[in-house]
Parts: C-alpha cells; sequence; structure tokens
C-alpha cells in the first residue's frame, strides 16, 4: 500500500471544453493516489460530454443547474473532497508532472505545516511571462531563493496585486474546518481567491516553495464575463468590477486581528488607495 496521504483536486470549470482537459490531465499525472474533482458549472458548451467521455470513472464529475461562479464551484467541490491534502487547479491552468512529489517532501521537511504554496509561470494567449509569479510578487526575494515559513517572509500578501496563483496553494483538508461551511466568497466574481488567501495565510503554517510547479495559463476565449483579460487592458467597467471586489474583500476583513504592523500598514494603505480610485472613477460619470 502506498504510504503517500492521497490529495484531492478541485477544477471549477465553465465553457472550457478545449482546455480543461489538459488541467485534469495533468492532474492525473500526479499519481494514483489522487482525486479529481470537476465542478461543472453550469456549462453550455460540450464540457460535461467531453469530460465523461475521456475520462469516464476516473475523476469525480459534479455539475450545477446553473451558472453559480467560480467561489461556489469551488465550494462545492471541497465539500464532497476526501483526501487528506487539497489543491485548486484552474480549468485553463496545468500542473508540472512533478508538483505532489515535490510538495510532499517539503510536508516532510516541515511536518507541523498545513500547507504549501509554490511558485508558477504565466501564459497569455501562449506568451510566457518573463518572471515568475514570485518574482513579480516579491515573495522570490522575500523567501531568499529557500524553502521556509510565510511568517518568516516580508512579504506584503494583504495587497491583492501581491498575490499568489490559487493553483499554487496546497493544504491539508483537516485544516479547513476551521473556515465553517464556506471557503470562498459566493458573492464576487473576483478577489474571491485573494480572501481565500488572506484567510490561508493568516490563520495557518504554510511553507513557502520556490520551485515553479505550475503554470497559469490565460486565453481570450469569452470565459471570464465581467474580467479582463490578463495583459490587455481593463475597461472601464471591468475596473470597477475590480475595485468594488477588492474594497468588497477588505471591508470585512475584520477576521484579520493581530496583523504584524507592516501587513496591517499595507492593508490600511492599499484600503484607502483602492476607495481613492473607485471614488475617482465613480466621480468621472462611469
Amino acid at each position: 500500500m502506498s504510504l503517500l496521504p492521497r490529495l484531492s483536486v478541485v477544477i471549477p470549470t465553465w465553457n472550457r471544453a478545449h482546455l480543461v482537459c489538459d488541467a485534469v490531465e495533468s492532474a492525473l499525472a500526479q499519481g494514483p493516489q489522487v482525486e479529481v474533482i470537476v465542478v461543472n458549472d453550469g456549462s453550455t458548451d460540450e464540457t460535461h460530454k467531453v469530460l465523461t467521455r475521456r475520462f469516464g470513472s476516473r475523476i469525480r464529475l459534479l455539475r450545477t443547474p446553473s451558472r453559480l461562479g467560480v467561489g461556489a464551484a469551488r465550494n462545492a467541490g471541497v465539500r464532497v473532497a476526501t483526501g487528506e491534502l487539497l489543491a485548486f487547479l484552474d480549468s485553463d491552468d496545468v500542473w508540472l508532472s512533478k508538483k505532489q512529489d515535490a510538495e510532499l517532501q517539503l510536508l516532510e521537511r516541515f511536518p507541523q505545516a498545513d500547507g504549501v504554496v509554490s511558485d508558477s509561470v504565466s501564459f497569455v494567449d501562449g506568451q510566457r511571462s518573463e518572471t515568475t509569479c514570485f518574482a513579480g510578487n516579491g515573495l522570490l526575494t522575500a523567501c531568499r531563493g529557500e524553502a521556509r515559513w510565510v511568517s518568516e517572509c516580508p512579504w506584503l500578501w494583504t495587497n491583492s496585486k501581491n498575490g499568489v496563483a490559487i493553483s499554487s496553494i496546497t493544504l491539508r483538508r483537516s485544516a479547513l474546518a476551521a473556515f465553517g461551511k464556506s471557503w470562498f466568497a459566493e458573492d464576487l466574481i473576483c478577489c474571491e481567491d485573494w480572501e481565500f488567501q488572506m484567510r490561508v495565510f493568516h490563520r495557518y503554517r504554510i511553507v513557502v516553495s520556490p520551485e515553479v510547479l505550475a503554470c497559469v495559463r490565460r486565453f481570450d476565449d469569452g470565459s471570464r464575463p465581467g474580467r479582463a483579460m490578463p495583459g490587455k487592458p481593463r475597461t472601464s467597467e471591468q475596473e470597477l468590477v475590480l475595485l468594488r471586489a477588492r474594497l468588497a474583500v477588505m471591508k470585512r476583513s475584520h477576521w484579520l486581528n493581530g496583523l504584524d504592523g507592516n501587513l496591517a500598514s499595507e492593508l490600511e494603505r492599499f484600503r484607502n488607495e483602492t476607495a481613492g480610485e473607485l471614488a475617482r472613477l465613480t466621480a468621472s460619470g462611469i
């Protein structure tokens, strides 16, 4: 019997018949002890048929009667997950084949860890970013290029611009019990992943791995209504959606008590900056 803990992977998807199979294959490639849960969030294309035909019983396929949003889809997947470890993979992203093994080795080195966050590289319409996620958000410098606790890294994660890819987070499923029955906000179309990350970094002992273990891919395929395509300028309406979501997350962040002084200062600074940008945009008549 394998000694590896079982990993549950939650993949939400909407109208991604042309992409989601890549994500599923990269999750299945992590090894035999992987439970892949795909939540088809009310797709109107061939997503469900394609997944059923290609993977059958190799995955657990859930289906919502209508589109509920990525937060609700992830929550649905978490509720049925059975693995000791839980990870999230967006349906346009893919993992490197060594991701699970690398993270398991790290958890053995840090047995008190509640989870791992690793680096990623982005591709926009097939064009690779010149820098990794950690290089861009300051975490590579903060961890000094070595595996270490998030709490030891002078990294300002209370600014949403410094977030990490949701496809780079792996947690012990037992740790999520502190969240209650809802892990991701279901009232937002963006920033739900940032709110989740802040809860994780604030509540749990998380290890940073500077190793690139995920490819975050973005395609201008119409599957991000209301949200801008990375690498392209946001419309005024998309900017409003983003600013309002950021502010909503920060307004209800009362649970972020006892923050390190630098984190608390950055949260307040970012709150004021966001509120100012929203006021200016609103005053312009948009």
